[in-house]
C-alpha cells in the first residue's frame, strides 16, 4: 500500500475541494493513512477535523471510533472513553458492527 501518496492525494483533495460531498470521506481516509503508519497523534487530529468539519456527515461515526481508539492507544484512556460516550449520544442507531467494536474498544480501554 502506498500510504504516503495516498496522504498526499487526500491532503491535496481537501485543500481543493474542502466542500465537497466526499470531503468527510477524504478527511477520514486520511486519518486511516495516519493510523496505518501507527502516526497516532496525526490520526487523532486527523480524525478529530473530520467530526469537526463534517459533524453529520456518514463518516462520522466512524471518525468517532477511530479518534476514542487512537487516543486509547496513545494512553489518553479518559478523552478515549469520552469520544465513545459522545459516539452512543450522536448516534444511537449505530450499525452493529461499529455498536460492536465501540463496545470491544470502550472494554479495553475500561470505560465505566
Amino acid at each position: 500500500m502506498q500510504l504516503p501518496e495516498a496522504e498526499l492525494a487526500f491532503r491535496e483533495f481537501l485543500e481543493q475541494h474542502g466542500d465537497h460531498q466526499l470531503a468527510s470521506n477524504a478527511q477520514y481516509w486520511l486519518g486511516e493513512t495516519y493510523y496505518a503508519r501507527q502516526n497516532l497523534p496525526e490520526a487523532t487530529r486527523a480524525f478529530l477535523v473530520g467530526i469537526q468539519r463534517y459533524p453529520n456527515s456518514a463518516k462520522a461515526p466512524d471518525s468517532l471510533l477511530k479518534l476514542g481508539i487512537s487516543l486509547a492507544k496513545l494512553g489518553k484512556n479518559e478523552d478515549s472513553c469520552a469520544a465513545f460516550i459522545e459516539m452512543q449520544a450522536k448516534f444511537p442507531d449505530l450499525r452493529n458492527r461499529l455498536r460492536k467494536r465501540m463496545l470491544k474498544e470502550m472494554k479495553a480501554a475500561d470505560c465505566n
